[in-house]
């Protein structure tokens, strides 16, 4: 069990603690304090919940999506000692983007969250473009890509792309019930997918040609893939956490970039 302290702003405060409490007790967590002051962008409230870490992820998803929130951002713990915020959400103009730092296994306490270093102020400049253009989207990636410092580079892809999977979970398959990992990726990560490059799926493996954030000669674009994927899949399986990794990159040589998936 770990305590996450969230902070939203919503328009209006009646009923704002009794509808997002519901959302905090499907997700597992129980609320240990909570404070709701009004400043100059509404009401403003902030929780300490407590609950299963496995389950933060989903809870930041569904509170910074939740059609009261204006804006969310959350403090939780990575790892031993090391507290990190996540993304806040675009403002409510953005069509449910998530916002949270995905979680996922450390080896080591050594290990950094694979969104470490991250531009997060141009990623969330460049979220409600991507919604709007979508799924005409890649310009504006490459624009991140030369934005960026090199070192904040694969990070920002990463987030961009979560953000991008999630919204994009969100908007089309939420309805659907629980999958396997099989079925999730047939059902969702392959056809999302298709909206945007030409892709083949191979058991867990999509394979990308032709990939405009993967050219030869230049950086692999293959980061903001992956979170893409993960994006798309963290809410439609039965199993609560999805990885994906590049194998083979269009940008090193390879015919395709392959994407594995599992859980």
């Amino acid at each position: 069990m770990a305590e996450l302290e969230v902070r939203v702003v919503s328009e209006r405060r009646e009923g704002l603690l009794v509808e997002l409490g519901r959302v905090v007790t499907e997700h597992g967590h129980v609320l240990v304090r909570q404070r709701l002051v009004q400043d100059a962008q509404g009401a403003c409230l902030t929780l300490i919940l407590r609950g299963p870490d496995d389950r933060q992820l989903a809870l930041e998803e569904a509170l910074g999506t939740h059609p009261r929130v204006l804006s969310f951002e959350s403090m939780r713990q990575q790892y031993a000692g090391v507290e990190t915020l996540a993304a806040p959400v675009a403002p409510a103009s953005l069509p449910a983007v998530a916002a949270a730092v995905p979680a996922r296994p450390l080896a080591a306490p050594e290990s950094v969250p694979i969104t470490a270093g991250a531009d997060v102020a141009r990623v969330e400049r460049m979220l409600p473009n991507l919604a709007k253009d979508y799924p005409r989207i890649f310009p504006w990636l490459i624009n991140l890509d030369y934005a960026v410092a090199a070192e904040a580079r694969d990070a920002s892809l990463y987030l961009a792309g979560r953000r991008t999977g999630v919204w994009v979970y969100k908007r089309d398959f939420s309805l659907g019930a629980k999958l396997g990992l099989a079925d999730a990726i047939r059902r969702i990560a392959f056809p999302a997918l298709k909206g945007l490059v030409s892709v083949e799926q191979h058991d867990n493996q999509l394979h990308v040609r032709g990939c405009p954030l993967c050219q030869p000669g230049n950086a692999s674009g293959g980061r903001f893939f992956c979170g893409f994927i993960e994006g798309l899949l963290v809410e439609s399986m039965e199993a609560r956490a999805v990885f994906v990794r590049e194998t083979s990159c269009h940008s090193q040589g390879a015919s395709m970039c392959v994407f594995d998936i599992s859980h």
